[in-house]
């Protein structure tokens, strides 16, 4: 059996070696016999989790069409579905890519031994483990509530099975399927998050460690009379420059890599998001529901909201890292350099104006200010549905 994934990171260890045990990634110490199984394995989870439920509920859907109440139910579930859907179907067609790009960085933080590079790692690392625990609270608490809560179907969630549901065995399948789906749908949707929150997370702490040796370029090397450097000076400052240019590319290579493999992924969850607010807000406020089912409610809403706010300050972060290597190259000696290694300098802080950033379908930039103008597309969607209903 393949050893556990190990990583610097807390929160996307756990994760990669979740989703890894679910078969939706291939690790790279697979054999190939092990690796054709896995697909097999990963490709009817995701059958029976995903395509077999939204199958079911679109059948439920088109029976219970001009009841906005309903609909709004299966809506969410449905539209939930999608999104869910969309992320892991992106994490197993790109988990080779992936895991490149998380390899690639785990040998970077791995051989950082500055005493300041190695507290930017753990602060990185706090901080997306905070982000396991508190989203991780908010998906249990969901997932609680709506075993817990009175349903208008038969089951969990709304579905019209191509069976009889109400008579065994269709009764017994259909129970023991929408429990699986309510406990390995959240689950996945969580993993998959954490995933791609630590991912850009780890890219922004690279980007930070090329800050840090900017701002270190000339820290061992004692300034003459004249404050400046001499030649042999000049060849080390000079090779020291060459290495940061070098990690800063591959940087910001590897957060152009994870915006092109989940930008698209990104863009269905936000076009999602504004659905699943929009709805969970129109029981909450319209609908009359028992205290569990808008406990329910209430956990989808704040989740949902959470999960967005989450991809937007990773990518708020992450742009504000990028362009931070300017300032850091401003604040190194640079006036003890000469001429050809001031140019250097110059051409590193050019190029950090054009910050790396986090995108949904390539168009769509993800930061706080994206992240209100979702909020409040979401309450335009929402006051519409209610003077339909009204």
């Amino acid at each position: 059996m393949p050893s556990l994934l190990k990583t610097e990171s807390l929160a996307l260890t756990l994760t990669l070696n979740t989703l890894s045990w679910a078969g939706l990634i291939l690790r790279d110490d697979y054999t190939k016999t092990q690796r054709i199984i896995m697909k097999v394995y990963g490709g009817l989870v995701f059958l029976y989790l995903f395509v077999f439920t939204a199958y079911v509920q679109i059948a439920d859907l088109v029976v219970i069409w001009g009841n906005i109440d309903f609909m709004t139910e299966t809506s969410l579930i449905l539209f939930m579905q999608l999104a869910v859907s969309a992320k892991v179907l992106t994490l197993m067609l790109k988990s080779k890519k992936i895991m490149e790009v998380t390899n690639e960085a785990d040998a970077i933080l791995n051989s950082e031994k500055k005493v300041e590079g190695q507290r930017i790692i753990a602060s990185i690392d706090k901080n997306t483990t905070l982000f396991l625990k508190y989203y991780g609270f908010f998906v249990a608490f969901t997932i609680i509530c709506w075993f817990m809560g009175e349903n208008t179907s038969t089951f969990f969630i709304r579905s019209k099975y191509p069976f009889n549901e109400l008579k065994s065995p269709g009764r017994e399948f259909a129970f023991v399927h929408q429990c699986i789906v309510v406990i390995f749908t959240g689950s996945f949707d969580f993993n998959v998050d954490i995933i791609i929150i630590s991912l850009v997370a780890v890219c922004r702490c690279r980007l930070k460690l090329v800050a840090l040796s900017l701002r270190n370029l000339c820290l061992d090397i004692p300034m003459n009379k004249r404050n400046l450097i001499t030649s042999d000076e000049e060849k080390v400052i000079t090779e020291r420059l060459r290495n940061i240019i070098s990690q800063h590319k591959r940087a910001l290579d590897a957060a152009e890599a994870i915006k092109h493999y989940l930008s698209g992924a990104l863009l269905v969850q936000l076009m999602v998001s504004i659905v699943v607010i929009c709805t969970t807000a129109y029981q909450l406020a319209v609908k009359k529901s028992t205290t569990m089912q808008s406990l329910t409610m209430a956990g989808y809403l704040f989740g949902t909201s959470l999960e967005v706010f989450l991809f937007c300050y990773q990518g708020e972060f992450l742009r504000e890292s990028s362009e931070e290597i300017a300032d850091a190259a401003y604040e190194c000696p640079w006036y003890t350099l000469t001429r050809p290694l001031k140019k250097t300098l110059l051409i590193i802080m050019t190029r950090a104006q054009r910050p790396a950033t986090l995108t949904a379908g390539g168009f769509v930039t993800l930061d706080i200010t994206e992240y209100m103008a979702i909020m409040k597309a979401s309450y335009s969607f929402f006051t519409v549905l209610q003077q339909v209903s009204e």
